[in-house]
């Protein structure tokens, strides 16, 4: 019984231990999806909005993974912020950064070395494709999206 006992102590003294060390980020783009793996073309798992908070996991390279309510998913690093989000709110920032955010790029990623030519962003910007398309360019090259 006494072994029991420690048992449930510890594993208590380490719930708490790693809840202490959760860090809460803020979703920074106007939406996104967390996905099954750290990779675009993987399943997404829930649907997330500009301003809601994220619980952090781990990061992997370019994707973190985090955790919404009971479900944990990867969402590229530069999707999310430790800066509180207060959606609706009037928020205090300069060009560049609102600059940086509408291209989906975040501190320390320069286009250029001084952060403000995007002309080969918005040339990939203005390219798209249809659904159909897309889907007959996958089947003919046996393409399948990850899971």
């Amino acid at each position: 019984m006494k072994f029991t006992k420690k048992i449930l102590s510890a594993a208590v003294a380490m719930l708490i231990s790693v809840a202490a060390f959760a860090e809460t980020y803020y979703v920074s783009v106007k939406n996104s999806n967390l996905k099954a793996k750290p990779a675009g073309s993987s399943k997404n798992v829930l649907s997330v909005q500009y301003g809601d908070p994220v619980t952090w996991v781990k990061t992997d390279g370019n994707w973190t993974l985090v955790k919404k309510g009971n479900t944990e998913g990867w969402i590229s690093t530069n999707a999310i912020t430790k800066r509180r989000i207060i959606a609706g709110s009037k928020v205090s920032t300069d060009a560049k950064e609102i600059a940086l955010a509408g291209k989906g790029f975040g501190d320390g990623m320069d286009m250029d070395g001084n952060g403000n030519n995007y002309a080969a962003v918005n040339a990939v910007e203005k390219n798209s494709v249809s659904n159909s398309a897309n889907e007959s360019f996958k089947a003919k090259g046996g393409l399948k999206a990850a899971e």
